[in-house]
Formats: C-alpha cells, structure tokens, sequence
C-alpha cells in the first residue's frame, strides 16, 4: 500500500542527506543520492528522489540514473527497516522467505517500457529546475507536470526507435510530450526546446499507422470533447486532445460528431486558415475567434487571465453560421 511505502520512505529519511519532502499530494521528495554520492561540486545538490509510480513509491537518481522500488532501496541501505517493510507489507519476515526480483506490474496496458529510464516527470524535478520553471511560466496547471516530462539529452530518445538513433544528432535538453493510443500504447513523442532553439519541436513516431493524438487514451467521448492544435494548450481545456495539422483529417473519423475544434488564433496564417476552412466546410463544428481577440493561442489567452473555456464555447459556430463568421475572420 502507498502509505506503507511513504512511511518507510520517510523513516529512512534519517540516513538520506538533505532529504525533503517536496510534495505530499503527490508525494515527492528529494534527497543527495547515497549510491553515488550525488555532485561533489556542490554539496546542496539533491538529485535522488523519491516519486509514485503504479501506486508504489520508487527511487530514482538524476546523477548516476539508479532506480529501485522502494523495498530494494531499503534492502540497500537499512536491513532493519527491509525486514520491518516486508513484514508490515506482505505479512512475512524477509530473514524467512525468498526475496524474489520486483516485477513491475501495471493497472493499464504499458506505457513506460524504456521511458522510465531516460526520462523524468516534470513533477519530479526541483521547483529551480529549468523544465519546471518552464511549465510553471506557460501556467500550466499543477496535475499537468505528471503528464509531461524531462529529458537531459535529446539523443537518448534514439533508444525508442532504431531508425532514429543516427537522425537525433543535438544533445540539447528538452521536454517530452508523449503519445498513446486509446489502448494506452505509446505511438511516438514530441520534443520541445526549453530555449531558443531554432529546432522548437522534434516530433518521432514509433507506429506509422497511428495517429499521433495528445490525450487520446483520456479523452471521454460522452462528455463535450475539444479539438486544439498543441498539447500545452489541451492541458487549459477539459477533456481535451491535440493533433497537429498532418493527423487533422484523420482525426475527424475518430472523434465524436460534437467535438469542439480549435486553432490559433492567426488569420493571417495561410496554413490555419486552410485548416480552418476544411473544418468548416466538412460541417464540423469550430471555433472562430472575434475580432477583438487580439491573443494568438490558448496560452497566450491564459496568461492574459481570460476564462479560456467560455471564450471558445461561445464562439464555436457551425454550418453556415460557421462559414459566415470564417470569412469575417480571416485576413488573407
């Protein structure tokens, strides 16, 4: 049981150096990683921690890139908090029985595979950490940095495909944005540059044959579901996806008939307003931003404090209202 796991985690705290609870809900906590003794450059650094995954607590290390569940790391480093957690967890004394090798189980089909070694969820991470600070000056919402995550070297990403190992030359970090499908199977990622990369997006796909559709293995078709372009700006809408415009036509054949669609909010593009125009005129209902809108994106908008949701619900038309408020918007 979690509980159990956070109790041992926080008694074992007394041999952790620097330990601290960063987050009760979810729990997170950061310490100086005793496997390999964490930065001797400087002695503030914590770059183990602690975070839940599958509902248990597992350890994991930014320096040396260590992971254990939690009971291997007590094993570790405390034979007597290892034999108190096993017994209090299975009921059984760990000097009696067999310790047999963790194997991960998963409530859903798996998403993680090699993710969980080379990648790390922004939730994780210290609140200085520059992907952190990234998210946290896009607003975007605290239960979104567990869907998004960090990646110290955009080359590692190589070990997800074998055909894109000689592609990714850059060593840059970035954030990760993953992919699944609706059986909750990974089909690629997106990339974005935490700086001003001339490369902002690096985009892989593992399944050619799948769309690459952000959110799809959450979205609830009976609800009102809505349509965006990027998935930072899906995190502002509930119960929302994101599809790039290559997956746009494909997509129409797997959402519901009342799926809201939304594009930026630039009538001067000539790639939107076809994008635009394709919805509308395919009957689809969209939305069609008025002109005194003056906020290219859904995050742009956020950051001004609008009530995103009810901009876009109130100025979505479809049918022939929708093709009328299109040709007053666009400015091409």
């Amino acid at each position: 049981m979690l509980w159990i796991d956070i109790k041992y985690a926080n008694l074992l705290s007394q041999k952790l150096e620097k330990f601290k609870v960063k987050n009760n809900n979810p729990y997170t906590a950061t310490f100086r990683c005793p496997l390999c003794g964490d930065s001797q450059k400087n002695r503030n650094k914590t770059r183990g921690y602690f975070f839940i995954q599958y509902n248990k607590l597992r350890m994991k290390c930014h320096n040396c890139g260590q992971s254990y569940s939690l009971k291997n790391f007590l094993k570790l480093l405390d034979k007597n908090l290892f034999d108190q957690y096993t017994i209090e967890s299975f009921g059984v004394s760990a000097n009696t029985e067999p310790v047999v090798p963790e194997i991960p189980k998963f409530d859903e089909p798996v998403k993680m595979t090699i993710l969980n070694q080379i990648l790390d969820p922004v939730n994780s991470l210290d609140e200085t950490h520059p992907a952190r600070v990234y998210c946290n000056s896009r607003k975007l919402p605290e239960s979104a940095l567990k869907e998004i995550f960090y990646i110290d070297d955009v080359s590692k990403i190589g070990q997800l495909k074998e055909s894109y190992k000689e592609k990714i030359v850059g060593t840059e970090a970035r954030i990760v944005l993953p992919f699944y499908n609706r059986k909750g199977v990974l089909v690629g990622v997106t990339m974005r540059a935490l700086d001003d990369h001339p490369l902002r997006y690096i985009s892989i796909r593992l399944n050619n044959d799948e769309p690459m559709i952000f959110n799809y293995d959450k979205v609830d078709f009976t609800k009102q579901v809505y349509c965006v372009e990027g998935p930072f700006d899906s995190f502002f809408l509930p119960n929302c996806v994101a599809v790039g415009g290559s997956d746009m036509k494909t997509i129409r054949k797997l959402l519901p008939k009342n799926t809201i669609y939304v594009f930026d909010n630039q009538p001067r593009n000539t790639e939107i307003v076809k994008l635009v125009r394709a919805q509308v005129l395919s009957g689809f209902r969209v939305c069609i931003f008025p002109e005194k809108n003056e906020y290219k994106d859904i995050n742009d908008m956020v950051l001004a404090g609008l009530d995103v949701e009810k901009v876009i619900y109130t100025n979505s038309y479809q049918g022939l209202e929708a093709q009328l408020k299109f040709e007053e918007w666009r400015k091409v």
